[in-house]
């Protein structure tokens, strides 16, 4: 199964309404999720959605998405920029895929399992339990702020002079040679001249 989903998505939905509530647990695992409250066996998918997420990682640790989601105020953009990840292909294809319609993601996640309609139902509305809780329109917002960011360093870049490709620089050297008979010191001059200014090396 690519796409993990829950059979009761309220379980999935309370637990994660929980999380500001029950801190940072060292791990986050099927056999610890009842000392959470959570005693059922179908709310164990519960730590597979969180690692698909990466709410937790590898090794159940809890990550810092995790911890970010703490914050009432970031919440919603932590939610929404790691379903933007977990769901890439999905939202590639339907970059609203939040406001898609159940037939339209049940085309989607078919063809991603062999299992039949109802698991395939259960993973759409397993992606709209975690879709309640993202800011979407949040995200814009930021990518916006980092692209105009951009556009002023380039615009530094711009102010700074440069001197264009190709351009020929030409130096005018006037040289006052003392008045003598012994052509051997303009020789040596005009020696000391090609080796120190004329020279490519």
């Amino acid at each position: 199964m690519k796409y993990p989903y829950i059979l009761n998505t309220g379980r999935l939905k309370k637990f994660i309404e929980m999380i500001p509530k029950i801190g940072v647990p060292p791990k986050i695992t099927q056999p610890n999720l009842p000392t959470l409250g959570f005693k059922s066996a179908n709310d164990r998918p519960i730590v597979t959605i969180l690692r698909f997420i990466n709410f937790i990682d590898a090794n159940n640790v809890p990550t810092e998405d995790y911890r970010a989601f703490r914050d009432s105020s970031k919440a919603g953009t932590i939610m929404a920029t790691a379903l933007k990840k977990a769901y890439a292909e999905l939202f590639e294809i339907y970059p609203d895929a939040y406001d898609k319609d159940d037939e339209s993601l049940k085309n989607f996640f078919a063809p991603t399992t062999d299992a039949g309609e109802q698991v395939v139902m259960q993973t759409v509305t397993t992606f709209k339990a975690l879709c309640s809780f993202a800011n979407f329109k949040a995200i814009p917002k930021e990518e916006e702020k980092k692209r105009e960011e951009g556009e002023e360093k380039i615009e530094e870049r711009k102010q700074i002079p440069q001197i264009p490709a190709g351009v020929t620089i030409n130096l005018n050297i006037q040289l006052a040679l003392p008045a003598t008979d012994d052509a051997t010191v303009y020789d040596r001059i005009f020696k000391a001249l090609k080796e120190n200014l004329l020279s490519r090396e």
